[in-house]
């Protein structure tokens, strides 16, 4: 009876290490989100982070940025779309990159903000790649001629060498404060509304390569929406941004 109760014994120790050992290997394979960049503008200035637009680009062919359309102040961050005097009374719009800060492969991207309504003038919240396009991965984005009742943004994922498109809608007032954001994993992208996910695509299509947010105001023309300011669009027309937060997937 002593030796078949030590081999009894001898298999619990044997069988309580292989759970063990198990439940370990599984925590430490374990991946989740990290906070790595954090900035409340309540709290803190735009700084070093973040490189200003200046110029023109490809995507929106009458949209010329200029930095001093990004203003600070209130506790917040506001793009101005407007008619300037320093460029003839055009309107000009504004944007900003971390591209030169921080890039990433995979991760959370976070946005808490609001834009008042204007036909003619749109937004565009985005993951860029570091190197090469596509791919691109806009996570809230829309046409000028939704801006009128500000109401609908899209998603969409570009890859591929002929620039193929996965594209998702979604409603709500963004007219009003909301948060916006993309959770990008291996084989994975998912749309984020106000701590929801709204939409998400799977597959060999996902990136795999650093990216890097921007976040632009665009007017006039885009694509195939040829949609122009009104005598009935505000000059400025602004998007306001509270917060926003990067996490890395690690």
């Amino acid at each position: 009876m002593g030796m078949m109760w030590r081999k009894i014994a001898l298999l619990l120790v044997v069988l309580t290490a292989l759970v063990l050992g198990g439940a370990t290997g599984a925590h430490s394979s374990a991946r989740s989100f990290h906070l790595r960049f954090d900035t409340e503008f309540s709290r803190a200035r735009l700084g070093s982070h973040w490189t200003k637009y200046h110029g023109r680009d490809g995507c929106c062919r009458m949209t010329y940025w200029a930095p001093s359309h990004l203003v600070e102040g209130g506790g917040l961050l506001t793009m101005n779309i407007g008619r300037d005097p320093a460029y003839g009374h055009k309107w000009i719009a504004a944007g900003m990159s971390q591209g030169r800060s921080l890039n990433q492969t995979y991760g959370w991207w976070s946005v808490r903000f609001r834009m008042a309504k204007g036909a003619g003038t749109a937004f565009g919240m985005m993951l860029w790649p570091k190197k090469g396009w596509p791919p691109e991965i806009d996570f809230a984005e829309e046409g000028p001629s939704m801006g009128a009742n500000r109401s609908v943004v899209t998603s969409t994922l570009h890859y591929g060498r002929r620039n193929s498109m996965i594209r998702h809608s979604v409603r709500a007032n963004f007219a009003k404060w909301h948060t916006v954001g993309v959770k990008w994993t291996p084989g994975r992208i998912a749309y984020r509304l106000d701590g929801h996910t709204w939409a998400t695509v799977t597959g060999s299509h996902v990136p795999d390569r650093p990216m890097h947010l921007s976040i632009q105001t665009e007017v006039g023309p885009k694509g195939t929406d040829n949609t122009m300011p009104t005598s009935h669009t505000p000059s400025p027309t602004r998007l306001q941004i509270n917060w926003v937060r990067v996490y890395r997937y690690s």
